[in-house]
């Protein structure tokens, strides 16, 4: 049973910005499990690998410890490494940094499209490189990014749908157009698996066996480096109930972004627009408004857990002497609205009602 949320010092009852959602399905998988003594990665996990291979569009997938550690994986199991350069976009999460230093690679930051706020195809050639070698294109915050561009380049491209699972782009899942697509599955994403965890999907098995063999370090017959980030199968139990409830998770999403529509329409608030021809998933419910500041500020003292959707542009994080106005815009205007499955109705009528009072 869920109990209320509450601020850190235990006091007033907080609307939290995200909630996992776990039922009674969830809890059967994690004591089956653990009542047949076997943790390691064995049936459970390969049986998740197939239900991600087969929604992601993929010829295969692997199940991880990370979204992070998938990245990485994809990287190095598509070749690329030091002396490669990898585009990625300042207005995003660390994790696609630490993952292309992991591999030996430079990252390229690009602004984000301000429309869509997926990398903007228009801004990387004037920072491209001779040594560009791939693109890690983020799907962000549930609205499908075009991947025609980066390939006309003839980038590699890996899909990060950490933010995405469920969306579609022309009638194919996101995930099923790169040559790789990396999945997250903590407890604030699309679906958990009751922790962190992640995967790896790809139309290319050739891809997803070097990926697999990179994340166990265990019995190979040479010292190539190795990490111990397979999933294990407690993880990977509850990972399969979860995305068996994806299709419950994303229309529940979708009925709370259509009330937020409903009772902000007459507020100066713009949303991302997701390209013709995609279906998206409502990951976050972003706002850009003229006064975030003071928006996040009334919101969080009246108990209703508003964000950032990003925590820190990377060009800020790095200190670069570099123009990215879309992101920098991005990062003054826009605010993050609780929105998850686990989201009750007094809950959601509570954060309507915050906003429309914290308004001028």
């Amino acid at each position: 049973m869920r109990t209320e949320a509450r601020d850190a010092a235990g006091g007033r009852v907080v609307v939290p910005h995200s909630r996992p959602c776990l039922g009674g399905g969830e809890e059967d998988a994690a004591l089956r499990v653990l009542r047949s003594g076997r943790l390691a990665p064995g049936t459970e996990a390969a049986r998740l690998e197939a239900l991600l291979a087969r929604l992601a569009g993929g010829a295969d997938a692997v199940a991880v410890s990370s979204g992070t550690m998938a990245l990485a994986l994809a990287l190095r199991a598509l070749g690329v490494a030091a002396r490669d350069a990898v585009a990625i976009p300042s207005y995003t999460c660390a994790a696609l940094l630490h993952a292309v230093r992991a591999v030996g690679a430079a990252p390229l930051l690009c602004d984000v499209d301000p429309v869509t706020l997926a990398l903007d195809p228009e801004d990387l050639p004037r920072r491209a490189c001779d040594n560009l070698r791939a693109a890690i294109l983020v799907h962000p915050f549930g609205v499908p990014a075009l991947l025609e561009p980066f390939r006309a380049r003839g980038l590699l491209v890996v899909e990060d749908c950490a933010q995405a699972l469920g969306a579609s782009d022309r009638g194919r899942p996101v995930g099923s157009r790169g040559d790789a697509a990396v999945f997250s599955f903590a407890p604030t994403k699309m679906i958990t698996s009751g922790g962190p965890g992640g995967g790896l999907a790809s139309p290319q098995a050739g891809v997803v066996r070097t990926a697999r063999d990179l994340a166990g370090h265990d019995e190979k017959p040479d010292d190539r480096l190795r990490h111990n980030g397979l999933m294990g199968d407690l993880q990977a139990a509850i990972a399969s109930v979860q995305l068996g409830r994806l299709k419950e998770f994303v229309d529940r999403r979708a009925r709370i972004a259509a009330l937020y529509d409903d009772a902000f329409a007459a507020l100066p608030f713009r949303r991302p627009r997701p390209p013709e021809g995609t279906r998206p998933v409502v990951y976050r419910y972003v706002v850009r408004t003229p006064g975030a500041a003071r928006m996040l500020a009334r919101l969080n003292e009246r108990g209703v857990m508003a964000r950032r959707p990003v925590f820190r542009p990377l060009h800020r994080l790095l200190r670069l002497d570099q123009p990215f106005p879309a992101s920098e815009a991005a990062q003054e205007e826009m605010v993050s609205l609780p929105i998850h499955p686990a989201l009750s109705d007094a809950e959601l009528g509570r954060v309507i009602d915050e906003v429309l009072r914290c308004q001028p």
